[in-house]
Formats: structure tokens, C-alpha cells, sequence
């Protein structure tokens, strides 16, 4: 059977095809899956004129003509489904699994879409799950960067492995169309640790829109990196209080994160080059969100952190401050607010 035969036996549809959702998506497209894309007109249209482009750090560069692209605002074409991958924002979950359970199958003997979260946060599937349990839901993990360009170009920046727990093997078909598309999956039977572990990778999400720096750039200068030791102490610490255990990512191991931070730039240069492969160009997705005046998912992140603080009594001055200026940022509408390092060594200070 060939490649494009294999490909087109499930129907997936992405549920939210925002940066994340256009890449995943996009490169399942370009090895002949049936795919459709749910998301909103700005990228409707940029597709219709541009087709999709993807790159990223490696030199992939796949594009795709606007006619290869079924991309849709119209929900209904989750009816039949087998696939769901939910891709919106963490604070959108319940209107997507309100969305989703619309189109149930009403034949008792048909199996409804495996639903699966590939968002940010440690809760979404959990959300998922309470909201539809008719229902397969996992939870799954996206460990690398996408930021649009524009004209419907997706570059992924960063390194890893996409990840999703099943206990069921209802996965089987989706990880091997990953793996066909170059975006290799690893399976868990319990995601838990390693949703944490990318949780406190994101912590640096909120550090970089407020910098406004490329991410190579904002973490090569030391002084943001001492913001980020603090920022992951406190994680460190409430999570422990907590008894939440975190499972690296990557070849990046999270209790070593805060030192690796407060390495001296040589030292740091050396060990982040051995461990993470970041290209020029990425920005956190929390940039973006800024730079087109939509709401973040700070309150998920490093939000997620002071919530477990207040519940454990551990202080989180860092992760407060920094909650507190991307919601400034989200108020004022210009984009990021390019703030120093010591502006927000000041901001913690005083927190």
C-alpha cells in the first residue's frame, strides 16, 4: 500500500488550527492524510491566497498549495471524525468540548472521535475528559515552538518529540501518520509528569513576550536568565510542596533548570547547545499572542504556579510579578512591552 493510501484512512480534524494546529495539520496534509482544519479567518484567508508553508530548524520547507488545504470556520465537519486534535487555547477547552459533543454519534454502535489535547497547561485534558465522556480523551504534549510568519507560513524553532498518553491503543494509527509526516510520537501510559516538566519549560514563555527578543537571544543574556532561575525556583518549590513530580522533556533534566540558568554565558552556551536546539528565529507563542492582541495563556503557566502557591503557602513573588505585566501587556494592546531585564528584576523586587 502506498504512502498516500496509508495516510488517507483516518479523518482528523484540528480543532482550533492556530500556529501549533496549522503545523501539525500541515504536515499531515503534505503525506496525503485526510485532514481539515478548523480555525479562524485571519489564517482562513491568508491560506486561500498563500497555501500553507511550513519550516523549521532542521531545513524542513514543505508547501502546500491553497487547494491542498480544507480549512474551515464550520464545526460540523467534526461529524464522522476520528480523530480530534484540540490545538485552542487553554482558556477556550470547554467551548471546544462543548463544540465537539454537538456532533456525538447518535448510532450507540459507532465509536465517537478519539479526542486529543495538544495545548499548553496540565489540565486540558482533564477538562476534555469531564466534558465529554462519551468520548476517548488523551492528553498529549507539543514540546517545540511554532510562531506564523504571515501569508501562511509556520516555523517551528525548536527541538522534541511530540508526546500523547494512551492507555487504550486507540492511538495506533494517528502516531504512525506522524511518524510518515517526520514528527515522531512517543507514547506514555501517564503523561503526567511530563505535561509538568513542559509546564515549567513555558514558565520562560511569559519572560520572552515581555523581552520582545528572539528566544536565542533573550536567553543568551544573563540577566534574563537570572529572572528565569528565579521564576523556576518558586515553580520548584510549590510544586514539591505539592508532591508533583516532573519528568524532563527533552535531554533537559527540571530540577537542574534553575542552575543551568545561573550559569556564566560560556558555560551556558555550552550546555544549552548539547541540550536544546533553538534556531534564530523562534519566539514563544505568548509573543505572538502580544503581538496580535490576544488573550495569553499566562494564567495557565506561570499562573498555574502561583494558584499552587497560594494552595501550599509558598510565596511566588517572580511568578506573580510576572503574571501581573503580561496582563498589563494584554491590556494595553501594543504588542510586547520590550521590557529590560532589570525592569523586571524590579517588578519581582518589589512583588
Amino acid at each position: 500500500m502506498s504512502k498516500t493510501a496509508t495516510a488517507n484512512k483516518a479523518n482528523i480534524v484540528i480543532l482550533g488550527a492556530g500556529s501549533i494546529g496549522c503545523y501539525l495539520g500541515g504536515c499531515l496534509l503534505s503525506i496525503g492524510a485526510n485532514v481539515t482544519l478548523i480555525g479562524r479567518a485571519r489564517l482562513k484567508d491568508q491560506i486561500a491566497n498563500s497555501g500553507l508553508t511550513l519550516t523549521d530548524w532542521r531545513g524542513r520547507n514543505t508547501k502546500l498549495k491553497p487547494a491542498d488545504v480544507n480549512f474551515t470556520e464550520n464545526a460540523e465537519v467534526m461529524a464522522g471524525a476520528d480523530y480530534i486534535l484540540v490545538c485552542v487555547k487553554s482558556g477556550d477547552t470547554q467551548e471546544a468540548a462543548s463544540l465537539i459533543a454537538q456532533y456525538e454519534n447518535s448510532d450507540s454502535l459507532k465509536d465517537n472521535p478519539v479526542v486529543i489535547s495538544f495545548q499548553n497547561g496540565v489540565r486540558n485534558g482533564q477538562v476534555l475528559s469531564e466534558c465529554l465522556p462519551n468520548h476517548t480523551v488523551m492528553k498529549g504534549m507539543v514540546p517545540f515552538n511554532v510562531l506564523g510568519q504571515g501569508d501562511g507560513h509556520f516555523h517551528c524553532g525548536t527541538e522534541g518529540n511530540l508526546c500523547i498518553e494512551d492507555t487504550t491503543g486507540k492511538s495506533g494509527d494517528l502516531v504512525g501518520l506522524f511518524a510518515m509526516a517526520d514528527l515522531p510520537v512517543q507514547v506514555y501510559k501517564d503523561l503526567s509528569s511530563v505535561q509538568w516538566g513542559k509546564l515549567l519549560m513555558n514558565l520562560n514563555n511569559a519572560v520572552n513576550a515581555l523581552s520582545g527578543r528572539p528566544l536565542l537571544e533573550q536567553l543568551h543574556d544573563n540577566e534574563y536568565r537570572k529572572v528565569m532561575a528565579v521564576v523556576l525556583k518558586e515553580a520548584l518549590v510549590a510544586m514539591k510542596a505539592a508532591g508533583i513530580e516532573s519528568a524532563k522533556t527533552g535531554k533537559v533534566v527540571p530540577k537542574l533548570m534553575p542552575y543551568i540558568m545561573s550559569l556564566p554565558n560560556f558555560l551556558f552556551k555550552k550546555v544549552a547547545a548539547a541540550t536544546l536546539k533553538i534556531d534564530p528565529q523562534a519566539r514563544s507563542s505568548m509573543y505572538e499572542d502580544l503581538a496580535l492582541n490576544r488573550k495569553t495563556e499566562v494564567d495557565y503557566l506561570n499562573g498555574e504556579i502561583v494558584a499552587l502557591g497560594e494552595a501550599h503557602q509558598v510565596s511566588t513573588p517572580a511568578n506573580t510579578a510576572i503574571v501581573k505585566l503580561i496582563k498589563a501587556a494584554e491590556s494595553a494592546r501594543e504588542g510586547s512591552p520590550r521590557l529590560s531585564a532589570t525592569t523586571l528584576q524590579q517588578a519581582i523586587a518589589a512583588s
